[in-house]
């Protein structure tokens, strides 16, 4: 019976990630580690990890670095490995079982698997290993993803794990969850950077695939039991590059919660490489990077309303 519920326990607090980013300078104050929590509730079209986007193991295929030489099909035990024309040797995701025998096979780097477990022990590990950086630069960690709080228990316990350690805690969230997650996590956090995308629930789901009401209620609630909130806007050509729409948001945040500090996010194409190597489509593939310039009327009429706005880099 013990061994069962120590099993149960590893299972529960076990954190599903996709990247660290070490020495980050832009997702909170000073030098900072971000962990990328695997898994997202939303299906933003503009999103720039789509390796995010499930919480389960995934193969990256990376074109360029391919050779064709085919030792990823004939290494694959499921028949999950097919060479497109256009797209290369792509991935049957509902095929694939991430074994990693095609990344083995592969002699040229083309192929790696996104997603690793980690226990919160080993990850705290991890994080510790930088701790001189946080406190030379008063840094810190960073939860990033993806989405973390579809992971609860694990932030939950590394979030306290650091709080206790001493270490800057910020968190980066869609808003997308329950109440009662933001309850948990934030008496272990020092900061959050809180997403709105649209203001009107329709366009929302039409972008992202779900409602802004629970976000934006969290968003309320969340502003009356905590300080030091961000509100990022990611300026999306097409979804809400407009004056009206940014006017919108900025009334909801100054009449409606007590946040007074937003970044404003112009849309860039960092991660639309990643798509086909995932066979997935990129729905904005016209849309070119925003320059930081077309953000500025923005920034001026938030500012004038009374917020402080200001323009995150491209």
């Amino acid at each position: 019976m013990s061994n069962t519920m120590d099993r149960e326990n590893r299972l529960e607090t076990a954190i599903h990630i996709f990247d660290i980013e070490r020495y980050a300078t832009k997702d909170g104050p000073g030098i900072r580690t971000v962990i990328f929590f695997k898994g997202c509730n939303l299906r933003c079209a503009w999103c720039q990890n789509p390796e995010s986007q499930l919480m389960k193991k995934q193969v990256m295929y990376y074109r360029k670095k391919c050779s064709s030489c085919g030792r990823c099909i004939s290494a694959c035990p499921c028949n999950a490995v097919i060479h497109d024309p256009e797209r290369g040797f792509l991935t049957l995701h509902d095929r694939c079982t991430a074994c990693g025998a095609c990344v083995d096979a592969c002699f040229y780097d083309a192929r790696k698997i996104a997603g690793v477990s980690y226990t919160v022990d080993s990850l705290m590990r991890e994080i510790m290993k930088d701790k001189s950086y946080y406190k030379e630069s008063d840094g810190g960690v960073t939860f990033s993803g993806g989405e973390p709080l579809l992971q609860p228990a694990g932030l939950e316990e590394l979030s306290k794990k650091c709080s206790r350690a001493g270490i800057h805690t910020a968190l980066e969230t869609a808003g997308h969850a329950k109440w009662e997650v933001f309850k948990r996590i934030i008496p272990f956090l020092n900061m959050i950077f809180f997403d709105i995308k649209h203001i009107d629930p329709d366009e929302h789901a039409r972008y992202t695939g779900v409602s802004n009401e629970r976000i934006l209620d969290n968003l309320v609630t969340l502003s009356s039991n905590f300080e030091n909130i961000i509100v990022r806007i990611p300026v999306i050509p097409g979804v809400n590059d407009n004056m009206e729409i940014q006017k919108r948001i900025f009334s909801f945040l100054r009449n409606k919660t007590g946040v007074h500090e937003v970044e404003l996010l112009p849309f860039h194409r960092l991660g639309a490489g990643k798509y086909s190597g995932l066979g997935m489509d990129y729905q904005l593939s016209e849309e070119k990077n925003m320059p930081k310039e077309a953000c500025v009327p923005f920034a001026e009429e938030g500012i004038a309303m009374g917020l402080a706005v200001h323009i995150g880099a491209v």
